[in-house]
């Protein structure tokens, strides 16, 4: 397909198909040669079909001399009209001037409807993310002003009531309400949004009112960063895009040797000598040239493409390339970080185990200790205790930095934290794997904790379903062995790897990679993963919380950070390929059937297929291959 037309350029087009349609109709229907001598009728039809094709003749000639490729649509088209005005050297009763022009200009009416269908395709996708017509209300003092987002700045105070769209990334400083983040996360349910809250722009408030303060320019915000990924992901050509390109390039000559062998062997067998014979053969090779004409495959598939594209966007996925669809279908393996991308990073009591005392009150004493600390450990600990306010009865506190905390606690002297921190006060206690939590009251060991980061809702079903889709999931992290084990035991991982530092991260990738059984996806969110995104074949970010770096370096980015979203990005996959070789294949065989058609009807002798049929066999079929790849963007997903 050749470059998008502008609007401008689509109306002139439209305005040379009908004036050269009036003169088709005009040469045919009065100044034929039944009335005026057959150069009249030639100038005439030979005007209509420069009007409607010189686009493409020059076209055809800059590729063949600029590009050396002597084959291609435009080329193919080319032949097959000139053959039509070539078959009236057999006589008045073969003037088929007006199919040579129809040839030409029913292929630019399908231009005009592909183009028309790509910009609706476009505006679909794009329409519900463009927030710069919008107007925001800002504070400006007393008063209240109205500004595009696009002239936001940071630090400017937005009202939202309920029903608008957000138009700017910010934080909420006065109010409450839920916020439909549908057009960023692909979830239709209401997020709850308060004081300190984080909101998005492209997100609808659906209930309550909030002001918030501009965090970020338009430029840098949520939207901006989708809507240029969307506009700009197409440019990276698929691989089968690639193929198609290809395709064409080999397709064609066969194509043309083909019709030339039609066009010249029957008749060397059948009437070398009558002409009758050859103006058959060599209108059913017209009919090859013209029905074979590879512009329903070559548009469609890029554009299956651009509407998985969208679709993808649609449930929150941003993908930065066609091609990352190709490299998703050969997929064997998916890594995935753990921390942030399989849990959320947020810890949780596991097991309690006290020596000498009940676990109620060996919670309330571990509680106690920690009570001070900001630590995740430390406020997973309080809140797994059932005591309230107990840093009232603490009346001594201190960090032992990298060790733990000493805390008195209703005159109970206790230690809280790494085994170390017990055995330089000369503690002795039991050491056990994972990330445990040692306590000492009054000098004697009080027993342990063992934490647990929290899997995320859908961690397990993302590995189940892609073990269903023959892939399989690995756990690489830089946690300790224990913790990565028993995580990766209980969402039934194929393999894991823990205590990994960045460099041997990389290292692991590049073994997986190597064992050449297939592409590796790498799933990450932290600045440590980065380079392990970089380095596989699909570098996938989580765009929530993921880091900017890692989300600038990936290929694919989630923007809710749902694990399962990996499951939904291979699925789309599997749907825009199968939707392009469908294309594909309904197109080759409907044009193998009317080129078997031809060729019966010039073999019986008693009638020939009209070249409108062949023409209607390339365009008609090109604009069912873009409807169908149009409709691939509101297909549901499971």
């Amino acid at each position: 397909m050749e470059e998008k037309r502008s609007k401008k350029d689509i109306i002139i087009l439209v305005v040379r198909i009908l004036l050269a349609l009036g003169l088709a109709l005009l040469g045919k229907l009065y100044l034929n040669e039944s009335n005026f001598e057959w150069y009249v009728n030639l100038i005439v039809m030979g005007a209509a079909y420069l009007i409607i094709a010189y686009d493409i003749i020059a076209e055809a000639i800059e590729h063949i001399f600029k590009d050396h490729e002597f084959f291609d649509e435009n080329a193919l088209m080319v032949f097959a009209s000139v053959g039509a005005f070539a078959l009236r050297a057999y006589g008045p009763d073969h003037n088929e001037y007006l199919e040579g022009v129809l040839v030409i200009l029913l292929y630019q009416v399908g231009e005009v409807f592909e183009d028309l269908a790509a910009d609706k395709s476009r505006e679909a996708i794009t329409s519900a993310l463009d927030l710069r017509k919008e107007k925001a209300k800002v504070i400006d003092g007393d008063s209240v002003i109205e500004k595009t987002p696009e002239e936001l700045s940071i630090g400017d105070i937005v009202m939202i009531g309920s029903g608008m769209k957000v138009l700017c990334d910010g934080e909420v400083l006065e109010g409450s309400g839920e916020t439909d983040e549908s057009s960023l996360t692909g979830e239709f349910d209401p997020v709850g949004k308060s004081v300190g809250d984080i909101v998005f722009s492209g997100t609808i408030l659906k209930s309550g009112s909030l002001k918030i303060r501009v965090k970020k320019e338009y430029k840098d915000s949520t939207v901006a960063k989708m809507l240029d990924l969307v506009e700009n992901s197409a440019e990276k050509k698929s691989k089968s895009t690639r193929f198609i390109t290809r395709f064409a390039k080999i397709y064609t000559p066969i194509v043309v040797a083909t019709a030339v062998l039609v066009a010249v062997l029957p008749p060397l067998f059948l009437g070398v000598s009558n002409p009758g014979t050859w103006a058959a053969w060599l209108y059913t090779a017209l009919s090859f040239l013209v029905v074979s004409c590879p512009c329903a495959i070559v548009i469609s598939v890029p554009l299956a493409y651009f509407s998985g594209l969208g679709l993808a966007s649609k449930q929150g996925i941003l993908v930065k390339g066609a091609g990352y669809f190709d490299e998703a279908n050969a997929l064997r393996y998916v890594a995935f970080d753990k921390t942030g991308t399989l849990t959320k990073g947020q810890f949780h009591v596991e097991k309690v185990s006290p020596k000498g005392m009940g676990e109620e009150l060996f919670l309330e004493y571990l509680a106690a200790a920690e009570s001070n600390s900001s630590h995740p450990i430390a406020k997973a600990i309080v809140a797994a205790s059932a005591k309230e306010d107990l840093i009232k009865e603490v009346s001594s506190y201190e960090e032992v930095a990298g060790y733990g905390v000493k805390a008195s606690y209703k005159g109970h002297a206790l230690l809280a934290g790494k085994i170390g921190l017990l055995r330089n006060n000369g503690i002795e206690a039991e050491e056990v794997d994972g990330a445990a939590t040692y306590l000492s009251v009054d000098g004697a060991y009080a027993g342990y904790v063992l934490m647990m980061d929290t899997l995320k809702d859908n961690s397990a079903k993302v590995v189940a379903d892609l073990h269903a889709l023959g892939k399989e999931a690995i756990m690489l992290s830089g946690d300790k062995n224990a913790n990565v084990e028993a995580i990766a035991k209980q969402i039934k991982l194929d393999e894991w790897h823990g205590e990994l530092l960045p460099a041997e991260k990389t290292e692991l990738v590049q073994s997986i990679i190597d064992r050449k059984a297939g592409a590796l996806a790498y799933v990450g969110d932290g600045i440590n993963d980065a380079p392990s995104i970089v380095l596989s074949d699909i570098g996938v970010a989580m765009g929530g919380l993921g880091s900017d770096v890692a989300v600038a370096n990936a290929d694919v980015v989630i923007m809710n950070d749902d694990p399962y979203k990996v499951v939904t990005f291979l699925k789309i996959a599997k749907v825009t390929r199968n939707r392009a070789i469908f294309n594909i294949a309904f197109s080759l065989a409907v044009k193998a059937g009317i080129m078997i058609a031809a060729v019966i009807a010039a073999a019986m002798g008693t009638w020939e297929l009209p070249l409108w049929v062949s023409i209607l066999g390339d365009t008609g079929v090109a604009l069912l291959a873009v409807l169908s790849s149009l409709l691939l963007q509101f297909k549901k997903i499971k």
